[in-house]
């Protein structure tokens, strides 16, 4: 039982081996000007040619465009850290103005729906004097103005 299974797995893996030993790629240059090898066909309607694969493999290619291209990849990769970096710092900055909008929205509204302002200091309670509150409603406004802009 085992040799009949045994000369099965020898004879698909010689089927695969041949299949792949006449395997023929595709050829053709990308929007950007790459060439590309690949199995399977490129988009439609891009022009291309069909090359033996063992072409490919036995070609002789450039190593140093190789490093090149790595230290490319290898830039970009930086770039895009630092491009998220910059963004994430951007969006926690924003959501401090957003808060700092809202923050002083309310101390506005605070400040300007009542009468007189009772405010603690430390463990004490006092009422702004109408200069104090003013001065408060002027400084609420300037924040407004710089973080809700």
């Amino acid at each position: 039982m085992w040799k009949s299974r045994a000369i099965v797995e020898i004879a698909l893996a010689s089927i695969f081996i041949a299949t792949n030993a006449n395997a023929q790629a595709y050829k053709w240059i990308s929007p950007t000007g790459n060439t590309i090898y690949s199995q399977t066909p490129p988009p439609i309607g891009t022009s291309f040619e069909l090359v033996d694969d063992s072409s490919i493999a036995s070609s002789n290619y450039d190593v140093s465009s190789t490093k090149d291209l790595k230290k490319n990849l290898i830039s970009s990769r930086e770039a895009r850290e630092k491009k998220k970096a910059e963004q994430q710092q951007i969006a926690a900055s924003n959501q401090i103005k957003r808060e700092n909008c809202a923050q002083a929205k309310t101390n506005l509204t605070s400040l300007t729906s009542r009468g007189q302002v009772t405010i603690k200091e430390g463990e004490l309670y006092r009422k702004l004097t109408e200069e104090e509150r003013q001065d408060r409603i002027k400084s609420a406004n300037q924040s407004i103005e710089e973080f809700c802009n």
